[in-house]
């Protein structure tokens, strides 16, 4: 009856790529400068080359193993700028090209303002390293490249993340009524029932089907029913809290997760937002009613598990007349459906 545990996918994002691609290859490119500092005796360097091939291979395997880009991501960019400022410190001007890269890596891998303020104490450091070995017009020409570098990397960066944000919104919303889609549903299922693994929080989901809807679009056209579906959305949005969560799932109908919520709460949600759309008069004086099924996540279940019993329950409720609530107990020896309001109710 319960599906299997949905697999984690296994692809990997762009910034964890970038993280295992950086680490790996500088892992590997500072092992021979290690050696060649070692034959010449420059021991310091050395031992700074060493330290970061054990740093870069450590964290190459973090990565790898735990997948936590954030974390990751925060001992790069401060590796990359201690680096920088270790090799101009130690082998002079002659290396002061580090320091671009590092300022790159610093703002790829942080949030705009932790990069910045990295940024301009990686810049203060850096040109207090350089003061006593440049000429003023030289250190002058490399201080405004790297302010140049740094406005450039935190553009890119603002109008990377507010693109990143609009793409998100764009994937995840329904365009007519303003809900989540079908892929943000799957998500959140797919979030839901892993905490419910790790701790066996209560979780409820709610189908709600609006009745008889292609007679609206029949009486009144399509125009009126897409009217009709985002003053629903609205409805159910002002009748949800917080951690209930509102999807739109197929043409009429919207799905409602309630985390931390168990069967008896969820009915009581789902007959008052039954109960509210029956009463409420909606545009052209139109009156409405649902039907709605309700069941709570069980241990082993997994999106489609928990979806078709719902479902279930939601064919239930319109085969018993429609205009009512249908809730799943789950006893010990299986599902029993219970009828919890149905017409004249209310």
């Amino acid at each position: 009856m319960f599906d299997k545990y949905p697999v984690a996918s296994q692809e990997r994002s762009i910034k964890e790529v970038l993280l295992l691609r950086l680490s790996g290859v500088l892992a590997i490119a500072l092992v021979p400068f290690a050696y060649l500092r070692t034959l010449e005796s420059h021991w310091a360097m050395a031992f700074v080359d060493l330290g970061i091939v054990c740093i870069m291979s450590l964290l190459f395997l973090f990565v790898y193993v735990s997948r936590r880009v954030r974390t990751a991501g925060v001992f790069l960019a401060l590796g990359f700028v201690s680096a920088a400022l270790m090799t101009t410190l130690l082998l002079g001007v002659g290396h002061v090209f580090w320091a671009y890269p590092a300022l790159i890596v610093a703002f790829f891998m942080l949030d705009t303002r932790h990069a910045m303020i990295l940024g301009v104490g990686f810049v203060v450091c850096f040109l207090g390293i350089l003061s006593k070995e440049l000429p003023l017009l030289n250190l002058a020409t490399v201080c405004l490249t790297l302010v140049i570098t740094i406005l450039l990397a935190n553009a890119f960066s603002l109008t990377s993340r507010r693109q990143q944000i609009a793409l998100s919104v764009m994937a995840n919303i329904d365009p007519l009524t303003g809900v989540g889609n079908r892929r943000a549903l799957n998500q959140k299922i797919d979030s839901v029932t892993a905490i419910h693994r790790r701790s066996s929080s209560p979780a409820s989901l709610l189908i709600l089907d609006i009745d008889y809807f292609k007679k609206i679009n029949d009486l009144h056209g399509h125009v009126m029913g897409d009217q009709i579906l985002v003053e629903i959305a609205d409805h159910i949005r002002r009748y949800t809290r917080a951690t209930e969560s509102v999807y739109r799932y197929g043409g009429e109908e919207f799905v409602v997760i309630a985390e931390q919520t168990g069967l008896e709460a969820a009915a009581v949600l789902g007959e008052n937002l039954r109960y509210s759309i029956e009463q409420r008069v909606f545009s052209s004086g139109i009156k409405l009613t649902v039907s709605i099924g309700i069941t709570e996540l069980q241990n082993g279940q997994g999106r489609q598990g928990w979806l078709g019993d719902a479902d279930a329950l939601l064919f239930q409720a319109k085969g018993k007349g429609r205009n009512q609530v249908v809730v799943a107990e789950i006893p010990a020896t299986g599902i029993h459906l219970v009828r919890v309001s149905q017409r004249g109710d209310g």
